[in-house]
């Protein structure tokens, strides 16, 4: 039985990443592949109809490469992290339907997806949870979420297509509070405006 995927929904937005995932691969299989991105795909009842047409535009696939590029860089970036601190929680802010984590499960790490709770619904009928991982239903602006980080061993937070949907305030006020409560951990994620680099660096 398929995951119903109403439109215009949150649960919608889940949709264009991962869909971006599985253009990228069958376009461009010589630089990227993910068959993850297909069986999750596959396991949807949406109609891909016309998001496959916006997406084989040449602008749609610009975007499809930008999508698996991000992928790989945060992916990166985590695993050169995991290399120094092995046993560190490795935290999915805004997950949506990413599954980086496995990907980068060294055995020794603490995975954990963090997201709105109609996200963590969908995901947890689609990516079900592995032996050290935890999906975790927040509002990242409310911080108690800090509460359910297992961070002894270090911590490397990352985020991909998040902080477009935020304030600069909020976005200030939780990387404040991130450092004051995990001071040697990193976050890692991407950026297309000069006002957030001017946050993260104040």
């Amino acid at each position: 039985m398929k995951y119903h995927i109403e439109k215009n929904t949150v649960q919608e937005t889940l949709v264009i990443p991962l869909f971006g995932r599985l253009v990228c691969s069958e376009r461009f299989p010589q630089l990227f592949s993910d068959p993850d991105a297909k069986r999750i795909c596959d396991s949807l009842d949406y109609d891909f109809t016309e998001k496959r047409k916006k997406m084989e535009s040449p602008i749609g696939l610009f975007g499809a490469l930008e999508v698996a590029q991000r992928q790989y860089d945060l992916r990166c970036e985590i695993e050169a992290y995991l290399k120094e601190y092995p046993k560190a929680a490795v935290v999915n802010l805004g997950c949506g339907l990413d599954d980086t984590f496995s990907k980068v499960d060294n055995g020794q790490c603490h995975g954990y997806n963090m997201d709105l709770p109609d996200v963590i619904r969908v995901r947890n009928e689609l990516l079900p949870v592995g032996s050290h991982e935890k999906n975790i239903a927040c509002d990242l602006n409310e911080l108690s979420w800090m509460d359910t980080i297992e961070a002894t061993n270090g911590a490397v937070f990352f985020a991909a297509g998040v902080f477009y949907y935020f304030k600069i305030e909020d976005v200030r006020r939780l990387f404040s509070a991130m450092a004051e409560r995990f001071p040697h951990s990193v976050v890692v994620f991407e950026n297309c405006t000069t006002s957030l680099i001017r946050v993260v660096a104040a």
